[in-house]
């Protein structure tokens, strides 16, 4: 209804830029932005970018699964430690190789990356929020065939003896 209503707005004098800033209001970056904050991958599809759902969910999956490996890792050599210390000798054959300067060194290490694995999931989640908001401002932004970047090689002379190569860009603007 708003756009019939802005056609025939236009039919009686508006301007057509008037009427591509009307149009551009229709796509709101504040939904996309909250949609995506509610649900990952929901922006995306609200900016009608299906093909990076996959991608969010795949960068914010990865990030939560490997934080919960390091954990569950971490735990496990961290109850032994705990273990070892209560009564004295190794609980677990699957940590009996290990001493206890080594168990604790590898449970720092994973401790680390869960840790690490843990802000990776924020940041994925802060970009995918960000992402659907630029795509929601760039929505209606339109490239024109008017627009034109061309390339080829270059050979200038300045001295007859050394010619000099290199690439020529050229930016059209019609």
């Amino acid at each position: 209804m708003l756009v019939s209503f802005l056609i025939g707005m236009n039919s009686i004098g508006f301007s057509q830029k008037k009427m591509n800033f009307l149009s551009d209001s229709v796509h709101s970056p504040k939904k996309a932005t909250i949609y995506s904050a509610v649900l990952p991958g929901l922006g995306q599809a609200y900016n009608r970018k299906y093909w990076k759902i996959p991608i969010v969910y795949a960068a914010i999956g990865g990030c939560v699964t490997a934080a919960v490996i390091n954990h569950n890792s971490f735990d496990l050599r961290k109850q032994e430690l705990k273990d070892r210390a209560e009564f004295g000798s190794p609980q677990s054959s699957r940590f009996s190789r290990f001493t206890d300067g080594q168990l604790l060194e590898s449970s720092d290490y994973y401790r680390k990356w869960r840790d690490n694995m843990i802000i990776f999931s924020c940041l994925a989640y802060t970009l995918n929020i960000i992402d659907a908001n630029v795509d929601a401002h760039l929505f209606n932004f339109n490239v024109d065939e008017d627009l034109s970047l061309n390339w080829s090689p270059y050979l200038f002379s300045p001295d007859i003896n050394r010619p000099v190569s290199g690439v020529s860009l050229t930016l059209r603007f019609r």
